[in-house]
């Protein structure tokens, strides 16, 4: 009898792990290198900026994530990027990262790319938390704000700081943004 449960139980472990992975709200990204999988990591983002604009262009952008790992026996290996599109104007120059329980966790540098301003947060951030971002705008315009996940990485690369354009071409790249459309008073 126990040995019929045993069996019984790993026929179940074997199936549960050959099962297809849930579809995740992102998409593969990247332009060199074609990802073979659905993401690893879920990352829900709910964006809000402060509206109306303050006079001096000046808009602070929340993002509020919640990670999840799709079921899988292996580690999580990954790096983290937090920023997207800005309109016309200056780009934050850093972000806030803060946990669940509003404690300021780092202060992220960022910088311009060819596919926005991103801040390089690495591979250990809160599974859930908050990003605030400053940036100064001019009158109405529409963000588009959320995390980059770059997979399929191992533990010694995870531990390395790769340039974002490294990133892109070596490793898988999933994007989970978040829309926010500001106004300006006149």
């Amino acid at each position: 009898m126990r040995h019929a449960l045993g069996i019984a139980a790993g026929l179940a472990l074997i199936a549960a792990a050959l099962s297809p992975l849930p579809q995740a709200q992102a998409s593969c990204v990247s332009v060199t290198r074609k990802c073979q999988a659905q993401p690893l990591i879920d990352i829900k983002v709910a964006a809000r900026a402060t509206s109306p604009a303050a006079p001096n262009g000046q808009v602070s952008y929340t993002l509020d994530y919640s990670m999840t790992l799709t079921p899988s026996f292996a580690p999580y290996w990954g790096t983290f990027w937090v920023g997207g599109r800005f309109p016309a104007g200056r780009g934050p120059t850093r972000a806030v990262l803060l946990d669940a329980a509003g404690k300021r966790v780092a202060v992220l540098r960022c910088r311009e790319h060819s596919d926005g301003v991103w801040c390089a947060a690495g591979s250990h951030i809160p599974n859930r938390g908050r990003v605030v971002l400053t940036a100064r705008t001019g009158g109405k315009g529409v963000t588009r704000l959320g995390f980059d996940s770059f997979e399929e990485l191992d533990r010694k690369e995870s531990e390395r700081r790769f340039s974002r354009r490294e990133a892109r071409a070596r490793f898988c790249n999933h994007r989970f943004t978040a829309t926010v459309t500001t106004t300006r008073d006149s």
